[in-house]
């Protein structure tokens, strides 16, 4: 067993991710953690839908996502150690997670506030960069710490010691499981969808709860 998991930094290939890194001015501009080398499969937060850029939560993102609809992403692999208790208890968590994905919503006044390294503290809502965060300093992995500034290159900057690749997303022939990014939704769900998010992230704002 491989007792390790895998940080992997994102050049995104979508309008959003490419507006991000010219405000950041960074090369990457998205964090996901994998369980396995060949990052086919990721966790993170983010869009559910490739059609509905304001809706997100907790995924498990195909490595299909960055090779779709706009063309290949650059990525940056990073191997983290984990020993093997605490890596177990890891695999536990990202399990009971998700489990209870419908609870989890993406954290946007985080994102939001990012540039200027505020850090929003919302009811079960993240941002892939403070999902990936908290997880690594959880299990005091890699030196990363809660008081570390909630940005991509912050991250970056601190697993610097651990990259093991950067170049062009591997090739896959696997498929999307449990990804829903390629479905094809309708305006009625969008709208739906999105009005039902910004909704609890309201209510988690002004009273803590769903």
């Amino acid at each position: 067993m491989d007792n390790a998991i895998y940080i992997v930094f994102s050049a995104t290939p979508t309008g959003m991710g490419s507006l991000i890194r010219r405000a950041t001015r960074n090369r990457y501009n998205h964090v996901s953690l994998s369980l396995s080398r060949d990052i086919h499969k990721m966790y993170t937060f983010a869009r559910l839908h490739r059609t509905i850029p304001l809706y997100g939560g907790f995924v498990a993102e195909s490595i299909l996502r960055y090779q779709s609809f706009a063309g290949a992403a650059r990525v940056k692999v990073c191997r983290v150690e984990v020993p093997a208790p605490e890596l177990a208890d890891l695999h536990s968590h990202l399990e009971r997670l998700w489990n209870q994905r419908e609870e989890y919503i993406y954290n946007t006044p985080a994102a939001l506030t990012s540039l200027v390294h505020l850090r929003p503290v919302i009811f079960r809502a993240y941002t892939c960069v403070t999902f990936v965060q908290e997880l690594l300093a959880r299990y005091e992995l890699a030196g990363v710490s809660q008081s570390d500034p909630p940005t991509v290159r912050a991250l970056e900057d601190r697993l610097a010691p651990c990259v093991i690749y950067e170049g062009p997303a591997p090739a896959c022939g696997g498929e999307w499981g449990e990804d829903l990014y390629p479905l094809e939704t309708t305006t009625r769900f969008a709208v739906y969808t999105t009005a039902r998010y910004f909704g609890r992230l309201a209510r988690r704002v002004l009273t803590g709860v769903v």
